[in-house]
C-alpha cells in the first residue's frame, strides 16, 4: 500500500519547516546579544588611621607616605595620627626611618593602618645597629 504522494511530500517539508525555525535562530547571524561594559573601579583617596608604636622612645623618626611628611618627632607610643591614601588598588607604601640613641637593644616598631571600608593591616619592624630605614608595604585585594 503506498500513501499519497502530494501528502508525502507537503508533510516533509512541514517538518522541515518546523526544524529549520530554531535552526535559524541557533545558527543565524543577527546577534541578540547586548553588550556589557564593566566599569572600571575609579582610584579614590580613602581615608585611614595610622598607629605606630615602639618599646624605646627613638631620637629621630621619620613617617613618610607619597612623599609627604606624616610624623616628624617621636613624643610617646602609641602615636595616632590620621591620613589620606590616595589609593589603595596597587597598595600602599610607607617610608619609615628611625634612629636610637648608643647602647639601645635592638627594638621593635610596629606600624598599623586601617582605611576606612578596609580590614586594619599591621607590619612589625626590627633595628639593628640603633637605625631602623624601611619601605613598608600594604596590600589589600
Amino acid at each position: 500500500m503506498r500513501g499519497f504522494p502530494p501528502i508525502q511530500i507537503f508533510l516533509l517539508c512541514l517538518a522541515f519547516i518546523v526544524l529549520a525555525v530554531p535552526m535559524s535562530h541557533l545558527t543565524g547571524n543577527t546577534s541578540n546579544a547586548k553588550v556589557v561594559k564593566v566599569a572600571a573601579k575609579e582610584a579614590k583617596s580613602v581615608k585611614a588611621l595610622l598607629r605606630l608604636r615602639f618599646a624605646h622612645k627613638p631620637t629621630t623618626l621619620s613617617l613618610k607616605l607619597a612623599d609627604k611628611e606624616l610624623i616628624a618627632s617621636a613624643d610617646a607610643s602609641p602615636l595616632e595620627l590620621d591620613a589620606v591614601l590616595s589609593s589603595t588598588k596597587d597598595g600602599v607604601d610607607v617610608f619609615l626611618s628611625a634612629t636610637w640613641p648608643e647602647n639601645t637593644p635592638n627594638t621593635a616598631v610596629t606600624l598599623e593602618i586601617e582605611p576606612d571600608g578596609l580590614e586594619a593591616r599591621s607590619e612589625t619592624r626590627w633595628s639593628s645597629a640603633g637605625s631602623l630605614d624601611e619601605v613598608i608595604t600594604f596590600i589589600w585585594k
